[in-house]
């Protein structure tokens, strides 16, 4: 969160990679590994090919625009991109190759940086994956639970069947008996892509899997869904991480129909039913490792050991377990602890009621319908050197198979398998992406004013460094570094490796810059196909919605480009190579993925035609009670009060008028709803959270509704949510009269005039 904004001129803005903020302590001996070697990482790029016409890429996605400004228009590169609007918006994303001599050096010393990663499992990235994987984890536990287990999924045609796709197939055909007496199994199995030529007991297998896999679940569902329209999302792990599938049992099939033949041995990955890891179970500390890294494709991921229980403390903890569905304690020895909530539940209260204790992991039934919130895991610890090491050997082990042996494989291959692994729900693949890295902690990989006062390139307007704070962006007159937005992040990347479908905090601009590397391949959407985006995206994963509404906030969900483009949504693609910055653009989502071992950096910028955005962004965070980076009004008000530019004041204007129209209306909404309130006029700044919504959590800076009973303060929206006081106890706080807004807006409009 960026500190309070306060009115008055403020100094140069800092060079962040070279400020010192640690308190004056004996320097610590500084952590070494092995030097990157910049001869083993591409650092240029070849010439560009035209676009090709019919596109050739997978799904046929046309390509983004790409850009060759001069070296004077590269100078004032805000200026630039402005011009470039008209055209570029309209896809969302372009790509801007630099002038030719403009090549910053790598400034970061590769022996002391050092960073951590997150784990991605592909599979479970892909929203209708996720969802697939999602079921078969409640359809196991709920078998596991209720005794008799299944293990293994079911196979026909020699490839696993997919249940949650059976299991709609069946509902929309009125449900088991209606498909039963209608005789539509048949149908059915052309609708999961089989034929009787396949298999001659389709039908048959098709109805057995589900009478006795998917029915007592379902049976199971509708008997809780009192419990499950009143499910709450689960509090995440402290780390904020979802908890990964992992397959490390197998039974039999039940029926001859649906096994696999002995002279083709069925593949491991294609038939366990993914559980996922208890959370008793952690991995070990990973940090510098000097070691040979293994691959994740092909190494197998080891459990560590089970933490021994605290028996006494166990007993301590039962004794005051109270069963959520009787609401009586006792009966100790029939009291199950949910491993999701912690809640007690007797056994004989469960419907159907269990007749043992199950072994492992419990969960009760809101959780069980509810599942777990979805993030990433944290992932290994590395120097720039050791993790080339492990992405080289992954990517070389993983292309051998298709006859590339020496690592270098064409993009357009590398695409398609990308896609392949992130919607298969059966084949498991992790990688790890040293994403979100703060440059204020690891420093820059632009030189910077500081500790390189002497490069032309530390004071270049297009150095990620400088072009967040440039005075036609905003953000030169926000007083505190926000990471990410104003101060560059840092990216680095592996095969395969991530960044799923989103836009920008507050729907700005962004800008990323790839120093040296394999490929980075993006897709974008514009704008205006933004709503068209996200309508698709809960009609194709509504049960990841359900659990988590704000999913589109999340950044952890990839949605194929195939499945977008038959629903009519605009995607269009490029490949960002060294040397080459890529430009996002507001409201427009993107998403891609890396070739290989690479590094970028990125920050963010709102240069005038930002504002109209940023109002419709903050009222969306307002809807999804998501906490804003900073306060828009503040923002207007700030730049006005500082900026005294004619230029400024032409566009500002109109902002100011519109702004002041919105806050008289919002106190006007109060004073109608509370007659008796007080008016408070305070005409200093107060922290951040007194001038934010308790309940929608948006920055309330011009006014806030409070009352005498507590500290907490309102919108004009959420007056309801104060409390029960009686209207006179209440008061409206205003940063500013609104003589002073007028007065403000006055100025602004004579400096437009100049």
């Amino acid at each position: 969160m960026m500190k309070k904004m306060v009115p008055r001129p403020a100094p140069l803005p800092v060079d962040p990679s070279s400020a010192d903020m640690s308190p004056a302590l004996p320097a610590a001996p500084v952590q070494r590994g092995p030097a990157l070697d910049m001869n083993t990482v591409r650092t240029t790029a070849p010439p560009e090919n035209k676009p090709a016409n019919p596109p050739s890429r997978i799904f046929g996605l046309p390509d983004a625009p790409c850009f060759y400004p001069t070296a004077e228009e590269f100078n004032d590169p805000l200026k630039y991109i402005e011009t470039i609007r008209p055209e570029a918006e309209l896809a969302g994303i372009c790509k801007i190759i630099p002038p030719e001599g403009w090549k910053p050096p790598f400034a970061l010393d590769t022996e002391t940086f050092h960073f951590k990663t997150r784990i991605q499992k592909l599979n479970t990235m892909e929203g209708q994956t996720r969802t697939n994987l999602n079921y078969l984890e409640q359809l196991y536990k709920f078998h596991h639970q209720q005794g008799h287990p299944v293990f293994k999924i079911p196979r026909l045609d020699k490839r696993p069947m997919d249940l949650f796709q059976l299991k709609k197939e069946v509902a929309a055909r009125g449900g088991y008996h209606k498909v039963t007496a209608g005789k539509k199994w048949a149908e059915i199995g052309r609708g999961l892509s089989y034929t009787r030529k396949q298999c001659t007991s389709m039908s048959n297998a098709l109805k057995s899997a589900y009478l006795n896999i998917i029915m007592p679940y379902e049976i199971y569902l509708a008997k809780n869904k009192q419990a499950s329209s009143e499910a709450t999302s689960l509090p995440s792990p402290s780390n904020g991480v979802k908890r990964e599938a992992s397959s490390d049992v197998v039974m039999e099939d039940s029926q001859d129909c649906l096994a696999t033949p002995a002279a083709s041995p069925p593949s491991t990955a294609e038939e366990k039913v993914p559980t996922r890891r208890s959370k008793r179970i952690k991995k070990d500390p990973v940090s510098y490792s000097e070691s040979a890294p293994s691959s994740p494709a092909t190494s197998q991921t080891e459990s560590a050991p089970v933490e021994p229980t605290n028996t006494k403390l166990d007993e301590a903890f039962l004794a005051k377990a109270i069963c959520e569905l009787c609401h009586e304690g006792g009966s100790l020895d029939k009291m199950l602890i949910c491993d999701g909530c912690e809640l007690g539940h007797h056994t004989f209260c469960l419907d159907p009621p269990l007749y043992h204790i199950p072994k492992g992991d419990w969960y009760c039934p809101k959780c069980l319908i509810a599942g777990d919130e979805f993030g990433f895991e944290d992932g290994g610890e590395y120097y720039l050197s050791t993790f080339q090491k492990k992405c080289n050997e992954f990517k070389k082990n993983w292309f051998e198979k298709f006859g590339y042996t020496n690592g270098e494989v064409p993009e357009d291959v590398v695409e398609r398998e990308f896609w392949r692994l992130v919607e298969n729900a059966y084949e498991d693949v992790e990688v790890e992406y040293g994403a979100d890295l703060h440059s204020q902690h690891h420093g820059s990989g632009f030189p910077c004013r500081n500790r390189h006062p002497n490069d032309k390139y530390a004071t270049h307007p297009s150095n990620l460094n400088n072009i967040a704070v440039l005075p036609e962006s905003l953000f030169s007159h926000i007083k505190a570094d926000i990471p990410g937005i104003m101060v560059p992040w840092l990216y680095v990347g592996m095969c395969f490796s991530t960044f799923c479908w989103h836009n920008e905090d507050h729907y700005t601009y962004s800008i990323n810059y790839m120093h040296w590397g394999e490929t980075k391949t993006w897709y974008g959407i514009p704008a205006s196909d933004a709503l068209k985006f996200e309508e698709t995206m809960r009609q194709s994963v509504p049960e990841l919605f359900e659990q988590q509404p704000d999913l589109l906030f999340q950044l952890v969900t990839m949605l194929s480009p195939e499945r977008l483009v038959a629903n009519g949504v605009k995607v269009l693609a490029l490949d960002q190579r060294p040397g080459q910055f890529v430009v996002t653009f507001p409201q427009a989502y993107h998403a891609g993925f890396n070739h290989g071992f690479n590094f970028a950096e990125a920050v963010n910028f709102a240069p005038p035609d930002w504002c109209k955005f940023g109002i419709e962004c903050e009222e969306r965070y307002k809807e999804h009670k998501k906490h804003p980076v900073f306060s828009h009004d503040e923002l207007i008000i700030t730049t006005a009060l500082r900026d005294t530019s004619p230029v400024t004041a032409r566009w500002l204007q109109h902002e100011m008028k519109d702004m002041v129209k919105r806050e008289l209306s919002r106190r006007e909404k109060v004073k109608k709803i509370l007659p008796e309130i007080r008016v408070v006029l305070e005409e200093t700044d107060r922290p951040e959270e007194e001038v934010q919504c308790k309940h929608c959590n948006s920055y309330i800076y011009l006014s806030q509704v409070g009352c005498s009973c507590t500290p907490k303060v309102v919108c004009h929206d959420h007056i309801s949510e104060l409390c029960e006081c009686a209207d006179s106890e209440k008061f409206l706080r205003s940063r500013y009269s609104e003589q002073q807004l007028d007065e403000m807006t006055r100025m602004v409009v004579e400096r437009a005039s100049c």
